[in-house]
């Protein structure tokens, strides 16, 4: 794996900062990797739409899923470096040089990072039929009835898959996990009890309704929404943390000067009572970066989440 971002490239100090004085001059598009109404979507659309009232200029979010976000990254890779067009990226497009062994580009060197949307943990959910009332308890019943506990998550490498795999490492219990295309059917099969658990973010209404069983949170700090549920590390594992990430790359010879005022303007709009209520409302929390504290960020994430790839002998289904 690269070990860091690539440094901007160098236009003249003018040329940067006519660009920037410029910009936007025609419409920006935010392109997402994954299909409309996802978590990724959600963020991406929610930091268009008050950039666009900023810049009075339409940003449209453009959804290319497929090929394990290649065909997003690539291009957004491909397309002209001028701050129009950008990338959503999440957990996997940090990971994606440890999950394959060839990757028709570089993450860390065809790319800028612009800054942070958002990040929003998971919540360890079991069907109310389940044994289990604690993430003690859970770990409990997985190690006596090794791989007879299911847990559903959306697609290898993901962090509803990841978050999981966190847990087993720490451990040692063995569990059948099922993959789904999406958390829409994931759910399902939880919710019907024909998947014992999951890891996700967004089953908040099915535990409102005692549909599920919530049994802890994988951040370091409690929910607000759901300030009366421990976290995983809180119940007798330490150290344990793990939380999804959404954020903007631009292609990497992107003038420095235009990527300072995307990533200035994003901080702007996420300081905003009405973003922050709403994401809030959707348990996740606001970014608050620079394009350096970005990198750094996401390097940090790919160095972690990368060694326990590599431990745990994570392959792409």
């Amino acid at each position: 794996m690269a070990t860091g971002f690539a440094a901007y490239a160098t236009p003249g100090l003018a040329q940067s900062s006519s660009a920037a004085s410029r910009f936007p001059e025609r419409p920006v598009r935010i392109v997402v990797a994954y299909s409309a109404g996802g978590a990724a979507d959600s963020q991406a659309r929610l930091a268009a739409q008050h950039l666009s009232e900023m810049w009075n200029t339409p940003v449209v979010v453009e959804n290319r899923p497929g090929g394990n976000t290649l065909i997003a990254t690539q291009a957004v890779q491909r397309s002209a470096p001028d701050g129009h067009t950008m990338l959503s990226v999440s957990l996997p497009f940090a990971l994606n040089p440890v999950m394959f062994e060839k990757l028709p580009y570089d993450p860390f060197q065809d790319f800028l990072p612009v800054g942070l949307i958002s990040s929003i943990p998971n919540i360890l959910v079991v069907h109310p039929s389940f044994p289990a009332r604690t993430v003690g308890e859970f770990i409990a019943y997985a190690r006596a009835n090794p791989g007879k506990v299911t847990v559903a998550h959306t697609g290898i490498g993901s962090i509803t898959h990841l978050s999981g795999e966190l847990l087993y490492d720490k451990t040692g219990i063995e569990v059948t996990m099922i993959a789904y295309p999406g958390s829409t059917p994931a759910h399902a099969d939880v919710l019907s009890g024909r998947v014992s658990a999951m890891f996700d973010s967004s089953m908040l209404p099915h535990i409102e309704a005692r549909r599920v069983r919530a049994l802890g949170v994988t951040s370091a700090e409690r929910l607000d929404l759901l300030p009366d549920l421990p976290t995983i590390a809180e119940q007798g594992f330490p150290g344990y943390s793990a939380a999804a990430f959404y954020g903007l790359v631009a292609p990497r010879e992107t003038p420095p000067m235009v990527v300072e005022k995307i990533a200035a303007d994003l901080r702007s709009v996420l300081q905003l009572p009405e973003v922050r209520s709403r994401m809030r409302d959707m348990t996740f929390i606001a970014g608050d970066t620079t394009p350096a504290s970005f990198s750094a960020f996401i390097q940090e994430e790919a160095a972690r989440w990368g060694g326990l790839v590599k431990r745990r002998e994570i392959r792409p289904g």
